[in-house]
């Protein structure tokens, strides 16, 4: 190696950038090397498992700068030439030799003498096969000779592969180098054979170790995003755990990540956990090449995977009890496995690797062979099934019934898709027709969960082959909702209808379960309605013995009697009972329509306790439409305490899951329901155009609006619509057929679907004061026997706009009270701004403009952006009529109101001072503020210089004088 001259003694870019996370044992090796030239000789043992980097550290440092001449000579132990005597020393002194000119090369070997010259000399292969005290000296006597010249480095890599001869040299030098400037630094892997075992130990036993730490996980991800490009959190993740900060895997993880030319946005954790490198695997062949029960074992290992049984593991790799345990410490010994039970790969990298190189056919049979192992030793099901999923389709006479066992635990944890993976397996294997129908049952109810209408397809053919009525009716139960959701409602009943004729009074229970679901494939259509009220009726008497059943029935109970305005206290009950202590089946009809209802009851404690348990089982569910029917519940609680912001978030992220879910929503009357429960919020936040965009996403064909129940709910959305949109008449018609309909269903309560109170405000537009005061007051009876403040107050307000005169002041003031009393923010705001507008009308301008600001303060909070703008209207009028600030057109796409405050703000008011002369709340003037922020993408220092920059000159003046009324 030639001298190292000229470099300062700084930090160097092979410390941060060769090798990400090395400066420290970088810096300490570096320090030791100058310690020798002060006369300090350093002895470094550098260890660890395999791939943590030694070589490269050895690399690193013999490559640089220490700001003084360093003589440098390198060698490596080797399996292929651990029985040539003195390689390692040839290999060393020939690299220090070949530095200096001839006849000092020649002054320095005769000086040493004629041993070392035997040893050296490049003629000469007759070296010594032993090491003797003569050779040990000359050969001594030239490395002094070497370091009076200049400081020396010597570095042997794999020491425990070098030959004994110079192991012995290099044991007997370390014990003599004395005040001399000479480094020497050996490295070797752990759990590897130590070749010359004992000079080895005596060198290391004088040494310091040195043991290179896994790298950080910032250090992986510097290397992952130099390597692949800047990629997600969870893959950087899930690089550092396949690996574990080792810098040789993670190199052959980069490698292979780079072959397979995915696009580092396009990459997962889940791709990179599977991934596995053939040069990994070679490496660890070459190992375990001497010692074939620990290739064995690791094989076995690697095919049973995380968490194996010792005993399992002999087994299928073939070992005795007293063999496997031998090759376990090896593997221990060499940081494959770790040095614990039960048995795993410390790097999952290797893990698949190993079992990556395995040829396919005996992958195959050895997952078929743990599968019998695991079987034998009472493993959980899921674990034996998932070695009989990789067996490919051997055939095992108890393989379906292992595969089913699994299929249910897995449902049971809320994975469906590996259910019905097990299932699918499980098909393939032998079965009768009763358990082929019965599996076949199994896979279609997992489908339904994630694939629709594969599972619809399964349950047809399970119910087509099942072998007897109780296992035809379990069949139709499951395809029956699912059947619904394609509004394929007379194939339903028919279903329905056949398999409780074919039951008979075999099992009543199950009876009863078919007569629900009949009645919910009736129930959905306006013409047999009569005939589902009437299976209802007989449903609600007979006392179930089954508590699912109970739960089921309740659900029922609890929707009916919030649809017909009954007891509030009944239908909290109910659904308690329905939800309380509920599995999977809950989000099945009718079950979970107890939510919806209970939503109305204003029982905030209630509610809260039965969905934070309803949220409980669709998380364990797994399925979809569960989590979505959970955020249209969350939306409604939101909804009815006016929370629109809060209330839009849920019924967008329902809708959505509703989408994706495979079946077209458009059918799905759940869906629909949750779309008009969404239109109803984008009309309150004044957003018309989605609303309209939203309900023309669904079929209309004409005004011909199909009489099912989810239509029914979408005339009331559109009715409220057309009503926004200034079409009175179009509300009128949507308003009323809706009525007619609901009051076929018996959904009289208005806090279930307040069409009356909508339909009389577009009475009230089309000056029809007489309809209008008659639905009004039909509301209220229905509204006082429901008995929320919420829904007395809505029907008091109505009845007040309707009648309208003197008699308006006190219903208005009482519906004020009632809203004031609920959690229903919305409707309070709307009744106090109508009352200011009649306070206003009677001169009382001081409390006009009180119930005003508080009406504008409580529709901000709300995100009702039309009432807000009613309110600042009615506000503007009682200071004189002047809205200061304001042009014709505002720009940037800002509101009337947000362009006037962010003007005055621009101009250096203050919110207080802005929402004095304006005669508005603050809240109201922080709220259009953060709309104008928004809108133009800058903070209130950058208003001006945006607004101001090409205003008018009036509008100037006019702020001006804004900003100084307000400082008076």
């Amino acid at each position: 190696m030639p001298h190292t001259v000229g470099c300062p003694m700084t930090e160097h870019p092979h410390e941060t950038s060769l090798l990400p996370g090395r400066a420290t044992e970088l810096r300490t090796l570096r320090e030791s090397v100058l310690a020798a030239v002060s006369g300090r000789p350093a002895l470094i043992h550098l260890a660890g498992e395999s791939g943590i980097g030694k070589t490269s550290l050895i690399q690193a440092l013999t490559g640089m700068c220490f700001g003084f001449p360093v003589l440098v000579s390198t060698a490596c132990g080797s399996p292929l030439e651990r029985d040539f005597s003195f390689g390692v020393v040839r290999r060393l002194f020939g690299d220090l030799l070949a530095t200096t000119d001839e006849p000092v090369r020649e002054a320095l070997l005769d000086q040493a003498g004629p041993a070392a010259r035997l040893v050296l000399d490049e003629a000469s292969f007759e070296a010594p096969r032993t090491s003797t005290y003569t050779t040990h000296h000359a050969l001594f006597r030239l490395v002094a000779k070497l370091a009076e010249r200049s400081p020396l480095l010597l570095a042997v890599d794999d020491a425990h592969a070098a030959d004994a001869p110079s192991m012995r040299f290099l044991a007997y030098a370390a014990r003599r180098l004395a005040d001399r400037p000479i480094s020497l630094l050996i490295s070797t892997t752990d759990g590897e054979r130590l070749y010359a075992e004992e000079p080895l130990l005596a060198l290391t036993g004088q040494a310091r170790e040195l043991r290179p730490a896994p790298m950080s996980d910032e250090d992986v991800a510097e290397v992952v995003h130099r390597s692949v490009g800047r990629t997600s959190a969870d893959v950087v993740g899930a690089c550092a755990e396949l690996t574990r900060g080792n810098p040789f895997l993670l190199t052959e993880l980069m490698r292979v990540l780079g072959q397979s030319r995915t696009a580092c946005d396009q990459l997962s954790a889940a791709t990179v956990r599977r991934l596995g490198s053939p040069a990994v695997a070679t490496r660890l062949r070459a190992r375990l090449r001497a010692r074939p029960d620990s290739e064995a074992l690791a094989q076995a290992v690697a095919v049973l995977g995380d968490g194996a049984e010792f005993d399992v593991a002999a087994d299928l790799a073939g070992l005795t009890p007293d063999e496997a345990a031998r090759a376990l410490d090896t593997l221990a010994a060499m940081s494959v496995v770790p040095n614990s039970l039960p048995l795993a790969f410390t790097h999952s990298f290797v893990r698949n690797a190993v079992l990556d190189s395995v040829p396919v056919g005996a992958r195959l049979t050895a997952h078929g062979r743990a599968a019998q192992l695991l079987r034998a030793t009472q493993a959980p099901s899921e674990q034996i099934a998932a070695h009989l999923l990789r067996s490919g389709s051997s055939v095992t006479p108890w393989a379906g019934a292992e595969l089913r066992r699994a299929a249910t635990l897995a449902a049971g944890r809320g994975a469906p898709d590996i259910a019905a993976t097990y299932l699918r397996h499980a098909l393939k294997q032998p079965s009768s027709a009763r358990e082929r129908s019965a599996m076949l049952c199994e896979l279609g109810s997992a489908e339904l969960s994630y694939a629709p209408h594969d599972g619809i397809d399964h349950l047809r053919a399970a119910l087509a082959i099942a072998t007897d009525a109780r296992q035809a009716a379990q069949a139709t139960l499951r395809l029956v909702p699912a059947l619904c959701m394609l509004a394929a409602h007379e194939e339903a009943s028919r279903l329905a209808d056949a398999a409780i004729a074919r039951l008979g009074d075999l099992d009543p229970d199950l009876a009863w379960r078919l007569e629900a679901a009949a009645m919910m494939s009736e129930f959905l259509r306006l013409p047999t309605v009569p005939t589902a009220l009437h299976r209802m009726e007989r449903m609600e008497r007979p006392a179930l013995g089954d508590l699912a059943l109970r739960r089921a029935q309740q659900g029922m109970l609890a929707t009916m009697a919030g649809w017909r305005g009954e007891q509030r206290e009944q239908v909290v009950r109910c659904a308690r009972e329905a939800v309380l202590g509920a599995d999977q089946n809950f989000f099945r009809p009718p079950s979970y329509y107890a939510l919806f209802a209970l939503a109305r009851t204003d029982a905030s404690a209630a509610i809260d306790e039965v969905f934070a348990a309803a949220d409980r089982v669709a998380e364990r569910s797994g399925w979809p439409r569960a989590m979505a029917i959970m955020a249209m519940s969350h939306g409604l609680k939101a909804l009815h305490c006016g929370d629109l912001t809060e209330a839009a978030r849920r019924f967008a992220s329902a809708l959505e899951a509703f989408e994706g879910y495979g079946i077209d929503a458009r059918g799905d009357h759940c869906a629909v329901t949750c779309a008009v429960w969404y239109t109803d919020v984008l009309v309150s936040l004044g957003r018309l155009e989605q609303a309209r965009a939203l309900l023309d996403h669904y079929p209309w064909v004409a005004e011909d609006v199909p009489e099912t129940l989810e239509y029914t709910f979408l005339l009331y959305a559109r009715g409220r619509l057309r009503l926004a949109e200034g079409d009175a008449q179009g509300a009128v018609d949507d308003l009323e057929e809706c009525g007619r309909r609901a009051t076929a269903w018996q959904m009289v309560n208005p806090a279930i679907l307040p069409w009356r109170s909508r339909a009389a405000a577009a009475h009230i537009a089309l000056g029809r004061r007489e309809r209008a005061r008659e639905l009004a007051e039909e509301d209220l009876v229905p509204a006082r026997a429901w008995g929320t403040a919420r829904v007395v107050g809505v029907a008091q307000h109505t009845l007040a706009m309707a009648v309208g005169g003197p008699e308006s002041k006190a219903l208005l003031t009482e519906a004020v009270a009632s809203l004031a009393a609920s959690p229903y923010r919305l409707g309070h705001a709307a009744a106090l701004l109508d009352l200011a507008a009649l306070l206003h009308g009677e001169g009382a301008v001081g409390e006009a403009r009180a119930a005003a600001q508080r009406a504008v303060a409580l529709a901000s909070e709300c995100g009702a952006e039309p009432l807000v703008r009613r309110g600042e209207e009615l506000l503007a009028s009682m200071c004189g009529g002047r809205r200061r600030g304001r042009r014709a057109e505002t720009p940037y796409g800002l509101t009337p109101q947000e362009h006037q405050v962010a003007l005055a703000a621009a101009r250096g008011a203050t919110n207080r001072q802005i929402a004095q002369d304006l005669c508005v709340t603050v809240r109201n003037v922080e709220f259009h503020l953060s709309g104008a922020y928004r809108k133009l993408g800058v903070k209130r220092q950058g208003l001006g210089a945006v607004l101001l920059a090409n205003v008018g000159p009036q509008v100037a003046v006019e702020t001006r004088e804004l900003a100084g009324a307000g400082s008076h």
